[in-house]
Formats: structure tokens, C-alpha cells, sequence
């Protein structure tokens, strides 16, 4: 049976193993009321549409909001409880299993995802181009250092909710080119009372989480602490998190402060890629180990707002980060040598000789020293161990102010603000020759030599953004909003190793970015929409680093003198409608949306190929494109509770380029139309909750995702990843008052399959060669816990 037949037969079979389920939704049991739990009826809010709020707040600090029907945008937003229900394991894996639109590609640790959104990434990988802003509280997440966003850093117990801000809505500052991410945490007033959990089960994983609030008088407090250790489902692949957040808080006579305090410590160790031939012997196999990672965040944060009046609110935050990020790589290098001399080989300028093109004689080539070789080229693997450590502190405020009222006899709601953030970061990366020892089906590394350094160097960012959005209701059905952002943004780069002094340079951009929306109430609970937006995002470090042609780098986080970047810029159209369908006394029965947007990036910072070969370097380019569908809808009726979420992501190449390549000395040429590799076209996700007991919830997920090319197959020459279908499983329990039972089952089918992939060189291949790398994707797991509340 043929790898694709397998996963095609997998597909099927989680297809077909869901049908009865949803069959089960349909049956008397879910049709009978509702029941209570103390006494109070359960309430849902789906993920897939914007939740049954009065108002919406669309900035980074709370405003006086908008009601939900004047917004411009296919808003998706999740709350705690959703993420409760379902266990999920940390903002990411929530984000995966309910919003159409967003994607995963798990190729490093679970807690460390890549997650793409509209086919834009959010990635803790340095060095990957980012195009979604983050904001915790009204404090931009995203790291200093490159812009990277650490879903490990973010306690999963202590998010109230979520908001998926959609396109590249300016108010949100930089970063923001398809999307942002609006996290808000507990307070002790809205969530109050103790609550202990504890669960084990698949991969030698186990967890203790607590959590605490209360309020007495003005003053309230939060707490919650998570501790999880596991094995992971692959070899050498265990995993630590350490997660403490507090909150404390105090209200009187319209003014509300606040203190935030985040303290995480993970170790975490996700092994990367493999090749198919080995997990064609073992699935869980690893390519090479160790891949660990050592994050340690502090964070604080002081927040506050006082109404002014009744119809003027005054907000601000201010906040300071101290982050803390060491890896340790064991990697085999694959090098073309002279079979003769056991030299590395150079061509006649000096450059060492692309992978691509090693093959034949070495005549005509030469060795370090610049002696001529005349043996024959062949590919060699040695190991390598490479350590970074980044030290990165961030701190910023935001003033906001925010009015209601009207003008011209018509209701207009308008929020202005200013925002300001630094970042200072000092990266140090060290290298050292290491021999490769076999273990089963993996290899690891034993370091054989010294360390050396070969990149240390030290940034510091600056930004400064100015904001100030209005709505207005040009009839009581009829809203226009207006917005704009000038952002202001410095980065300064210093070479911190004094032998490589050209490094140092400052570079400055800035930008004003406009937004315009209108929404029309058609009818009660229906509501059309449009909008257009603009944002932009600056040059990473790395980027500003590697964009010379004439000094081009071998990999895309070398370090050398350049000449500067543009900024990317974003054009973001859309299109949609939302509405409610009210059923007998139910107001949420069904709720649903559907939207179609377009996004545009002009300059788009792509890795291209030099005319020399071999290196590349980081370059302004003609553009890219995603666009594509979201449709959804979600709700509750009596004892069942369901969502269905579905996106078209069509991303694609907008110019004719040559990009660099691991594998091909020219290059791999791209054209107008090609597709970006690692974004799937069709997402789909489906969800069943019903009570089919009093207290006794049994539900199913199904996550069903296309196929996409592989890094590296820009030019779309070969076969894709195949896409997959998960079946997920989970049931909770309310055995007494205060104590819940859970359970969780993923990949309920065992299916193999795999989230993303690239092209490279085996390096334990005979002969090495060029072979499909894989993320493969978890099998079945299962999990159980129990829930005290008080």
C-alpha cells in the first residue's frame, strides 16, 4: 500500500467515523431541553462568528466600543469557556481546532507552532517573515528580536478571551498585514472562585493548573499557575512548562487600575523535519537531536482607565519585558568535498562550492587554502553543534482616549491614541565540530571540538505609532468607520563581536496607514459589510543584514553589511455579511458569517538567488497575494452545541523571481500565479458537543486540511504534502457540584499524515541526496483529568 493511498484511506475512514456522531446530534436526546448546572443554563458562544456581545472593542486598549453590527470585518473570537470545553493545550492549538482560516504546521514542539492566518505567519522561528501583530492586553507580544511570537509564553488558563482581528487593520501597528490577535486575561471580579486540575495520560504527559479570583470592596485578584511535564510522542523529545500569571486590581467611582505580573520558565525540545525514508521505518524518529529550547520571561504591566464622563474614556498601559531564549541544535552539515584531499571545495572566487553542483571532477576547483583539486566531487556529512542564547527586553505605554456621542444629530463613536515601544535585544550564536552517533533510527550529536562564535550582535528598535479610528452612523442601518496610523520606526544594529564592524547601521522607516469600512443592517440580524486597509511591517535584523548581492549569505540568518530594505506594505479588500437565526425562544440558534478578502503586499522581502550562485540575499520584490473565502456558523439549541468553519486560502507569487535554494545551484524560478509553499487551500473544521446525559457532554471535532507544497518548491515542480482529516474526540463530566471529570482523545484514527514539509539533502542517505523532508503529525493520544471547583 502506497504512502498515499494509506493517508487517503485515513482521510476517509476519520470522515466516515464522524458521521454517526453528528447523526447522534440530530437524535431525540439533543432535542430535549436544556439543562442546568446550579441552576443557571448553559450558554454558547461560537468560534466562528463574533459573539453575542452588545459592543466590540476594535482597539489595543478597552474603548467604549462599537456594537458588533457596525464593524467592517469577519471578526472571529473564542472565549474561555470554548477553550475549556475542549481541553486545548495551549492559544494556538485552540486557534487550530476551531477557526477555519488558521493553520498549523507543527514541525518543533506542540508549544511552539508555526500558526498562519489568512496564509500570514505567526511563528517563534527567528528569521520568518511575520505578518500578524499580537497584543496581550493591550500590550504588543511580539517579540523585539525579529518580531517572532512564543506561544509558550502565553498561560492558556489565564485567557478570557480572544478576538481574531481580521486584514491589515493599522490600528494595530506594525506586523499587522493579515491579521491580529487581540488577547485579554481573568480578573479576579469576572471570574472568581478557586479552581484545581490535574491530568496525565498519552506521551507521558501530565499536568497540575490552579487557578484563583475574588473581589472584596474595590479591589480584586487573580491568580493561576500551570506545571506540565511530558515525554513527547517522538524520540528525545520531552518537554517543561513552567507558567505563573497574577492580576490584581482595584475599581471605585469610574477609575480602574490594575497590575500584571507573567513569569514563565520552559524547556522545550521539538526535533524539526525528517525524511520520509526514516519515518517510513519509524514514525517516530528524528533526523537529528538535540533541538532544545530554554525560554524564561518576566513580564509586568500596569493598566488603568478613568471615565471622564460618562461619553469620554481615558486608557493607558505601560508595560516591561525581560525574555531569555537558549538553543541548543545537534545538526549534520552536508559539505562537497574532494574525495582525493578530504578538502572542502571553493570555486575560483572563493565562495564554497553549492551543494547543487556538486558532482564530477574537482578540476577546476580548489581547496581552502587556494590549492587546485583534481579528485571528484562528492557529498560528505559532519555533525554539528550550535548554540544561540537571545536576550531581549521590551518595554512601551499607550494613552488613549475614546468618546461617544453625536454629531450632526448622528451617533459617532471615535478613539484616538498614541503608542510607543522599545526593543533592545543582544543575539549571540556559537558553533563547534561534533561527531554523529547513531541512536536507533535518529542520530545525535557529541561535540568533539570548541565553540566558536560566529554571529554576535546587538539591536535595538524604536516605535512610535499615532491612532485615531471614528464611526459614524450615517443612518440608523448605515455606518461608516474611518481610520488611519502613522507609525514611526528606528532600528539600530551594532556588531558586538569587533570584527565585523560594517555590520553596524541604522535604518528608518515610516509609514501612514488609512482604513475605511461600511456596514449596512440590512435587517434585524442582518448585517453587510466592506472594507479596505492598509499596514506595513519594517526589515527584520536578519533581512537588513543579507540584502547586498555583492556579500551574500549562505543561510537566511547569516549576519553581514548590507544596504537597506523598504517596508513591506499591505492592501487588504473585503467583503461580507454576518447574521443571526433565531429559533423559538432562542435567540442564538444559529449564528453565521461569510466573508472574501483580498490581501496585496507590495515589496515583499524574498530570499533571492545571486548571479554568482550559491548565496542569496533578502530583496524587495514585486509582491504577493493572498486571498480567498471564510465562511462560518455556530450555535446552540437545547441540549447540542455545534460550529462549522470553513476558508479558501488562495496564496500566491506576483512577480517573476529567482529565489536561492538549499538544493538547486540557479535557483528555483518563480512565476506569476505560483503558490506559496505551506499554506493549504481548504481548511475545514466541524464540531458536535451534546449532553446526552444530565451533566454528560460527549462531543467531535473534525479538522479536515488540503494539501500544500513544500519549502523549497516555490516553482511548484513537485508532488504536494498530502492533506489529512482528524477525528478528535473529548467528554466531560459533573460528577458532583463541584467536581468534573474529562476526557480527550486526538487522531481518534491513528491517521499518519503530515502538517508541512521542505526539500534538502539527506545527510544519512547513500548516496546523499536530495529527499522530502516531513513535519509528521501526532498519533492517536489520550488524555483523562479531573476538575475541583470552589
Amino acid at each position: 500500500m502506497t504512502g498515499a493511498t494509506r493517508r487517503g484511506r485515513a482521510f476517509t475512514s476519520t470522515i466516515l467515523l464522524s458521521i454517526p456522531l453528528f447523526l447522534l446530534a440530530l437524535s431525540p436526546a439533543a432535542a430535549q431541553a436544556p439543562s442546568t448546572e446550579h441552576g443557571q443554563p448553559e450558554t454558547s458562544s461560537p468560534a466562528v462568528v463574533l459573539p453575542g456581545v452588545t459592543v466590540f472593542g476594535a482597539t489595543p486598549l478597552p474603548a467604549l466600543g462599537i456594537p458588533v453590527e457596525k464593524y467592517a470585518g469577519n471578526v472571529q473570537s473564542l472565549t474561555a469557556e470554548d477553550i475549556a470545553r475542549r481541553n486545548a493545550l495551549d492559544l494556538s492549538d485552540a486557534l487550530f481546532r476551531r477557526l477555519g482560516s488558521v493553520n498549523v504546521n507543527s514541525q518543533s514542539s506542540p508549544w511552539q507552532n508555526d500558526v498562519t492566518y489568512r496564509g500570514f505567519l505567526a511563528s517563534p522561528l527567528t528569521g520568518s517573515a511575520i505578518g500578524l501583530s499580537v497584543y496581550l492586553d493591550g500590550m504588543r507580544f511580539n517579540d523585539g528580536f525579529g518580531d517572532t511570537v512564543s506561544w509558550d509564553l502565553i498561560p492558556k488558563l489565564a485567557i478570557s478571551g480572544i478576538d481574531v482581528i481580521p486584514g491589515s487593520n493599522p490600528i494595530f501597528g506594525l506586523n499587522t498585514l493579515g491579521g491580529a490577535l487581540a488577547i485579554r486575561t481573568k480578573n479576579g471580579r469576572d471570574f472568581p472562585g478557586t479552581s484545581l486540575g490535574v491530568s496525565g495520560g498519552s506521551f507521558g504527559r501530565w499536568n497540575v493548573e490552579a487557578e484563583h479570583g475574588g473581589s472584596r470592596g474595590p479591589f480584586d485578584w487573580y491568580v493561576a499557575f500551570n506545571a506540565l511535564d511530558e515525554d513527547g510522542w517522538r524520540d528525545r523529545s520531552p518537554g517543561k512548562l513552567r507558567q505563573l500569571f497574577a492580576k490584581g486590581g482595584w475599581e471605585a467611582a469610574g477609575t480602574a487600575l490594575g497590575l500584571t505580573y507573567v513569569y514563565v520558565n520552559n524547556d522545550l525540545v521539538g526535533n524539526g523535519l525528517v525524511p520520509e525514508s526514516t519515518l517510513a521505518r519509524d514514525r517516530s524518529a528524528v533526523h537529528t537531536f538535540p533541538d532544545q529550547t530554554r525560554n524564561e520571561m518576566h513580564l509586568g504591566s500596569v493598566h488603568g482607565s478613568h471615565q471622564l464622563t460618562d461619553d469620554l474614556l481615558l486608557s493607558a498601559n505601560t508595560f516591561y519585558r525581560d525574555y531569555r531564549r537558549r538553543t541548543f541544535n545537534g545538526d549534520a552539515e552536508v559539505t562537497c568535498v574532494d574525495d582525493a584531499t578530504g578538502e572542502e571545495v571553493f570555486d575560483a572566487g572563493g565562495r564554497l562550492l553549492h551543494l547543487g553542483r556538486c558532482g564530477g571532477s574537482s578540476a577546476g576547483f580548489f581547496d581552502g587554502a587556494g590549492n587546485p583539486l583534481a579528485g571528484t566531487l562528492q557529498r560528505e556529512a559532519a555533525g554539528e553543534d550550535r548554540t544561540t542564547s537571545t536576550r531581549s527586553q521590551d518595554w512601551g505605554a499607550t494613552l488613549q482616549l475614546s468618546h461617544k456621542g453625536k454629531v450632526f444629530g448622528h451617533g459617532n463613536r471615535v478613539t484616538a491614541g498614541v503608542a510607543y515601544d522599545g526593543h533592545q535585544s543582544r543575539f549571540n550564536q556559537r558553533e563547534a565540530e561534533a561527531a554523529l552517533v547513531p541512536k536507533g533510527a535518529s542520530v545525535g550529536t557529541l561535540r568533539t571540538g570548541g565553540f566558536e562564535t560566529v554571529v554576535d550582535v546587538g539591536t535595538r528598535q524604536e516605535n512610535i505609532g499615532v491612532y485615531v479610528t471614528d464611526t459614524f452612523d450615517i443612518t440608523e442601518r448605515l455606518a461608516l468607520t474611518l481610520a488611519g496610523r502613522y507609525q514611526h520606526v528606528r532600528i539600530a544594529i551594532r556588531d558586538r563581536s569587533g570584527e565585523n564592524p560594517a555590520l553596524d547601521g541604522d535604518h528608518r522607516f515610516g509609514r501612514f496607514n488609512p482604513a475605511a469600512g461600511l456596514t449596512f443592517q440590512v435587517l434585524k440580524n442582518f448585517t453587510l459589510f466592506t472594507s479596505y486597509s492598509e499596514g506595513f511591517r519594517a526589515p527584520t535584523p536578519a533581512e537588513l543584514t543579507c540584502a547586498d548581492p555583492n556579500a551574500p549569505c549562505n543561510l537566511p540568518n547569516a549576519f553581514v553589511a548590507d544596504p537597506p530594505l523598504r517596508p513591506v506594505v499591505a492592501r487588504t479588500y473585503e467583503v461580507g455579511a454576518r447574521g443571526k437565526l433565531p429559533i423559538l425562544d432562542n435567540p442564538s440558534a444559529l449564528e453565521w458569517s461569510v466573508g472574501l478578502f483580498r490581501t496585496d503586499l507590495e515589496d515583499d522581502i524574498l530570499f533571492t538567488i545571486t548571479r554568482t550562485g550559491g548565496g542569496g540575499f533578502f530583496r524587495n520584490v514585486g509582491g504577493t497575494r493572498r486571498q480567498g473565502v471564510e465562511a462560518g456558523l455556530g450555535g446552540a439549541w437545547k441540549r447540542l452545541r455545534y460550529f462549522l468553519s470553513y476558508a479558501y486560502v488562495d496564496a500566491t507569487y506576483q512577480s517573476d523571481e529567482t529565489l536561492a535554494s538549499v538544493i538547486e545551484a540557479d535557483g528555483v524560478r518563480i512565476r506569476v500565479g505560483d503558490r506559496i509553499p505551506g499554506i493549504p487551500q481548504h481548511n475545514l473544521k466541524l464540531g458536535v458537543e451534546v449532553e446526552m446525559l444530565k451533566d454528560l457532554w460527549i462531543g467531535a471535532d473534525v479538522i479536515a486540511t488540503s494539501g500544500s507544497f513544500l519549502r523549497g518548491d516555490d516553482g511548484n515542480r513537485r508532488s504536494k504534502v498530502d492533506g489529512y482529516g482528524l477525528l478528535n474526540l473529548h467528554a466531560r463530566y459533573q460528577l458532583f457540584q463541584h467536581v468534573e471529570l474529562w476526557a480527550r482523545v486526538d487522531n481518534a484514527t491513528d491517521a499518519h499524515y503530515a502538517t508541512g514539509g521542505a526539500l534538502n539533502f539527506n545527510a544519512f542517505g547513500n548516496p546523499i541526496a536530495v529527499e522530502r523532508f516531513v513535519a509528521p503529525g501526532a498519533p492517536i493520544g489520550g488524555w483523562g483529568g479531573v476538575r475541583v471547583t470552589f
